[in-house]
């Protein structure tokens, strides 16, 4: 066998070298005798060497998982806690509209996060509806006729027969003042509504607590949907819920002073003593009476009642309140407009320090109103 000199070697290795270069093309060349193969073959057809196997190309990567749409999630979750707090608004209305209110007012909110048309129509109406008429019950009552005392009866005057047998209730006869009904129709006692409406949410937050969500301002919503907030779409939810009249807890009713709540106040008919008129002596005063004159003249202003609608409050027992003029709401946040955001004073809105996004306000330019923490109104 012949010695290859220093000259073969050199241009065997540059065979070699350029065997190797051709495969990884996509040749596939033989190691023996330096000539290309077909593709297929185990052997070289040429001097019956193996052939090496084919490299196995490789797989191009895997493309990055898309980012999740962050917006859609926030209308999704948001869609999702407008439908909840309805169907349970819905179902605590007929035995608890003091709860009822609170799921109300907590769609209302999460609405404000969910596009025109992604909220069926009649849902939308149910919500606004359903606030409105929860206010309705919680706040309008019945007040007690003072002429039967709340019986709907007539009242029939028995000092005609006797001075001490007073009066009695006829059966049958219904009263001429409210008709038989019994009242009229007019506002509860504030008090008792300002406490309905306070516990009505007390037991909504525990509700909703116990069930894991998270406070945004007055609202609730679970967890996750809180994580995905912007500085915006938490005021927006925040401002959602109104913010109560300290004084009259969204009733827009105070008590009125002038008849202490009673609706009713004595009458001021002159010479009316608790209904009875007294009669003013002169010298032509008859001492006798006649058959058929009664034995107590009743005052024709009260009807013998003594007292007379309240002429401040109508007889409604309350008035307007006078710290909200009658709204019911807290008044707005005049360093915000009611919008619960101000410029961040870091980044002066551009969002950025120093080439980086802003660390107070996470690059969006703005946070939450430090006066009414982002609720739109200022609490007293």
């Amino acid at each position: 066998m012949r010695t290859l000199g220093r000259v073969g070697w050199v241009s065997l290795a540059a065979a070699v070298w350029a065997a190797a270069t051709v495969w990884a093309q996509g040749l596939l060349i033989c190691r023996a005798c330096g000539k290309e193969a077909r593709e297929g073959r185990e052997t070289c057809a040429h001097c019956g060497a193996a052939l090496p196997k084919p490299r196995a190309e490789e797989a191009p990567p895997a493309p990055a998982p898309a980012a999740p749409d962050k917006a859609a999630q926030v209308v999704r979750a948001a869609a999702e806690v407008v439908a909840d707090s309805l169907r349970q608004a819905l179902e605590c209305e007929p035995k608890e509209p003091q709860v009822a209110l609170a799921y109300f007012q907590n769609a209302l909110a999460a609405m404000r996060l969910v596009p025109e048309g992604r909220v069926p129509e009649k849902s939308a109406a149910a919500v606004l509806q359903g606030v409105e008429r929860v206010m309705q019950t919680l706040s309008r009552g019945r007040l007690p006729c003072k002429k039967c005392s709340g019986t709907g009866k007539f009242r029939l005057d028995m000092s005609k027969v006797s001075a001490d047998k007073g009066s009695k209730l006829v059966d049958g006869v219904a009263c001429p003042a409210c008709k038989g009904v019994g009242g009229f129709a007019g506002f509860r006692d504030v008090a008792k509504v300002k406490m309905a409406i306070l516990q009505g949410r007390a037991e909504f937050e525990r509700r909703q607590m116990v069930a894991g969500d998270v406070r945004v301002g007055r609202a609730l919503v679970p967890k996750s949907l809180e994580g995905l907030l912007t500085n915006r779409q938490r005021a927006l939810v925040m401002t959602g819920v109104p913010v109560p009249c300290k004084s009259c807890q969204l009733t827009g009713r105070q008590a009125c002073t002038a008849c202490r709540a009673s609706g009713w106040v004595p009458c001021t008919a002159s010479g009316c003593d608790d209904g009875v008129l007294r009669e003013t002596q002169t010298a032509t005063t008859r001492t006798a009476k006649r058959l058929n004159d009664e034995q107590v003249k009743r005052c024709p202003r009260c009807d013998g009642v003594g007292e007379i609608p309240c002429p401040t409050c109508r007889g409604q027992c309350s008035i307007a309140c006078k710290t909200c003029d009658g709204s019911g709401h807290a008044p707005r946040c005049a360093r915000c407009s009611a919008t619960g955001l101000m410029v961040c004073p870091k980044c002066k809105s551009t969002g950025e320090v120093k080439g980086a996004p802003c660390p107070e306000c996470k690059g969006e330019g703005e946070v939450l109103c430090t006066a009414c923490r982002g609720e739109g109104a200022t609490i007293r």
